[in-house]
């Protein structure tokens, strides 16, 4: 497999930088020498959203307070966020990859991985490739993007990271471990505690803790340290996947004639929730956060947000909450413009079942689902089905898994029982970044020997197995 990582490095300040070459700006030369810190989102409540290396050798980094920030930084500029530049610069370098293949997988604002195997016949080496989606990247978006391919994520960012400004870097099969070999240990996410203990024993270097016998380090700093044992080889089992949702979908109405009253507003913004819920259930996502701006005629602007709780695609519980948004907002003058967005979205597979998934007639298990809803409201009466519906399904539970050369399930270890896996029906990653604590899993669904389907997820940021208990 050949995997290519498109970076983008530090998009937000690019955009502010060099905004005659971004998309959709003109260039403002006063943010071009000073160090830059962009923040400014009013649910982050003034934290920062990035910073360009000055800002980040002085101390600064992303989620920072923007009074702490500028504590450590005094010379440096603050500008506001922009998001819709930020997607509109990112949709065009998914736009321009995909192009090349159609496997892309966004993997953060700037940073995307494409499946580039089979390729080599039309374009000839790597390193051409690799040039070529940069040069391609960088005209749509304006943006400076640098591209490393290799055969697993891990390896293809880190030559992403290597690669000179428009330029690509390829690692040839076999070299992984060597490329990485000289890359410092916080290349890795290791903790400040294991970095400490490891740099104690005189491993500085990825090339030092690979030389180290798997074993030994997974018994000296716990099972988490295996996974960054297998990194620093160059083993990284994580495919390319391409149903990845979206960072944002968005809906804007603008106004030739302005308008002052509540009414109107209330209107457009519940025909805009609705056509966002739409496309989340055309998608198959569930949206967890909905925003809302308005654009004053004399240029200014109101923004607020907040999470979608439970995640829903239901096109009335995203109507009521833009109108409770509009609701808090108080503009000065006519508004010109209104935006919603929805982000970011989950599949439906996470949420609780629905009717919709019954929606043939001639499907025995809706009739059956029908039927026993039937029996429970003549016997127990309408408030029961109410009561049933706000019970939380239970939370997953820890089990064991044994895994293929490409991360899927193969067998799964669960109250004291070996279950092989005959099939995995799909499979899906999830992502929260805004309104929850940081979250990135990976989904099977999948049947086991003994023709069950479960659900187990791992989860990539703890390492951890786990199975999902409810039916899905």
């Amino acid at each position: 497999m050949r995997v290519a990582c498109l970076l983008a490095p530090h998009l937000p300040v690019q955009v502010h930088r060099e905004p005659g070459r971004a998309v959709g700006r003109q260039h403002n030369p006063s943010l071009a020498e000073p160090p830059l810190v962009v923040g400014g989102r009013p649910w982050d409540d003034g934290a920062v959203l990035d910073c360009c290396p000055q800002a980040v050798a002085a101390g600064v980094e992303p989620g920072m307070r923007l009074s702490r920030a500028e504590a450590l930084c005094p010379g440096a500029r603050f500008v506001p966020a922009c998001e819709e530049l930020y997607r509109a610069a990112h949709d065009a370098l998914v736009t321009a990859a995909g192009r090349f293949t159609p496997t892309v997988e966004t993997a953060g604002l700037g940073l995307l991985y494409a499946e580039v195997s089979g390729l080599k016949e039309r374009f000839g080496a790597d390193i051409e490739l690799a040039r070529q989606l940069a040069r391609e990247a960088g005209r749509a978006s304006g943006l400076d993007v640098r591209v490393g391919i290799a055969s697993v994520k891990f390896v293809a960012r880190q030559a992403a990271r290597a690669a000179r400004p428009g330029d690509g870097c390829a690692v040839p099969p076999g070299q992984e471990r060597a490329f990485l070999s000289p890359l410092p240990l916080s290349t890795l996410p290791v903790d400040a505690e294991m970095q400490r203990r490891l740099h104690l024993l005189g491993v500085r270097s990825l090339g030092a803790l690979a030389a180290l016998p798997r074993p030994a380090v997974v018994r000296q700093f716990g099972a988490q340290a295996g996974p960054l044992h297998d990194l620093a080889r160059g083993v990284d089992p994580r495919p390319v996947r391409a149903a990845a949702p979206p960072l944002a979908l968005e809906r804007t109405r603008t106004f030739d004639d302005p308008l002052a009253g509540r009414a109107p507003l209330l209107a457009h913004a519940s025909r805009a929730a609705t056509e966002l819920a739409q496309a989340l259930s055309r998608r198959g996502y569930q949206a967890e956060g909905l925003r809302l701006r308005l654009e004053e005629e004399d240029g200014e602007t109101h923004a607020i947000g907040k999470p979608v709780k439970p995640p829903s695609a239901d096109p009335e519980k995203l109507a009521r909450l833009a109108r409770r948004l509009l609701g808090e907002l108080s503009p000065a003058g006519p508004v010109v413009a209104l935006s919603l967005a929805v982000y970011p979205m989950r599949p439906f597979h996470l949420g609780a079942t629905q009717l919709a998934l019954f929606a043939s007639p001639a499907d025995l298990r809706r009739s059956r689902l029908q039927e026993t809803l039937r029996r429970l409201r003549e016997r127990f009466g309408e408030m029961i089905v109410v009561v049933a519906s706000l019970i939380r399904p239970p939370p997953p539970c820890p089990i064991q898994v044994t895994t293929g050369p490409h991360g899927s399930p193969r067998a799964l270890v669960w109250r004291d029982r070996i279950q092989e896996v005959e099939m995995v029906y799909e499979t899906w990653r999830e992502r929260r970044y805004w309104w929850s604590r940081p979250i990135e899993r990976d989904y099977f669904r999948l049947e086991t020997q003994d023709g069950q389907v479960q659900v187990v997820f791992h989860d990539v940021r703890t390492d951890r197995w786990l199975l999902e208990r409810r039916h899905i």
